[in-house]
């Protein structure tokens, strides 16, 4: 069995998972307004982090997400691979989130936690030259002839390109038995995570827009974008086509175009049961 799909997976909704209701509003929210990217701090190292704007998918086959579920609910909508890579979208990068130590016995040296280190130090510095710049619209960098090597606006687009690489990095705990023989904590490793975030390119294209009243960015897909729809139970899933064939109705076009090609819609238990 193949370990990775063509679907994207967006469980939405997991702060309702116990009420299939309250994760067909937000369904039907998505389907009107676009999958919002949601507000999420950027924290590597501890103090404060830095906010960016993320969507997130698993790449786990719909058949193996039982684990996933539980966690998730089991109210989703399964978007096409090759559309969220076309937006930028990418596996997010996991590190083994463990604080290395000194040590003067070299017999001691423990090396899983150097990636992180290395993040750590690296976050420390784009948010420390991003509060510079933030603080003083003149900042720039001089060599030592006070010729200028980097502009004000330059510094702001490589922070900004940093940012948007940070964002991918999600740490996974110890991952399992290593040197000190301690009870694995993999909390989000085998979650097998996809991420979007808001790019130059998207907004241009008009792929993700920003939305000034409710500072929000929003993805916004076309039914060619999406594979198929899976629901809690027969009930929401009754729910869910009467929905989108209502939107035949609608002025907006890529709205009735959901309409007139209509969505598979999966109940997820279902699946176990033929």
């Amino acid at each position: 069995m193949q370990a990775t799909s063509d679907n994207l997976i967006h469980f939405l909704g997991k702060q309702y998972k116990g009420s299939p209701n309250e994760q067909l509003g937000i369904f039907k929210s998505i389907i009107n307004l676009g999958l919002g990217l949601s507000k999420t701090k950027i924290i590597l190292g501890g103090g404060e982090g830095v906010d960016n704007h993320i969507a997130c998918f698993t790449d786990i086959p719909l058949s193996l997400c039982d684990e996933h579920t539980e966690k998730y609910g089991k109210f989703g909508i399964g978007f096409k691979k090759s559309s969220i890579k076309k937006c930028g979208g990418s596996p997010a990068r996991y590190f083994i989130n463990y604080l290395s130590m000194e040590t003067q016995d070299k017999s001691l040296i423990d090396n899983r936690g150097s990636i992180y280190d290395n993040l750590c130090v690296h976050f420390e510095f784009v948010k420390k030259l991003k509060e510079a710049l933030d603080n003083d619209h003149k900042f720039a960098l001089y060599d030592q002839n006070k010729k200028e090597i980097f502009s004000c606006t330059a510094l702001k687009d490589w922070v900004d390109q940093q940012l948007t690489v940070l964002s991918f990095e999600k740490e996974t705990g110890d991952l399992g038995p290593v040197l000190d023989e301690t009870n694995g904590i993999d909390q989000f490793y085998k979650e097998r995570e996809w991420r979007l975030v808001p790019l130059i390119g998207n907004l241009n294209s008009g792929s993700v827009i920003y939305d000034e009243s409710k500072k929000s960015y929003y993805y916004k897909f076309k039914r060619k974008d999406i594979n198929m729809v899976v629901t809690p139970n027969d009930e929401i899933r009754t729910e869910v086509v009467r929905f989108l064939l209502g939107l035949e109705k609608e002025a907006d076009d890529r709205l009735k175009e959901f309409a007139k090609n209509p969505l598979p819609i999966i109940t997820y238990n279902d699946l176990h049961k033929w």
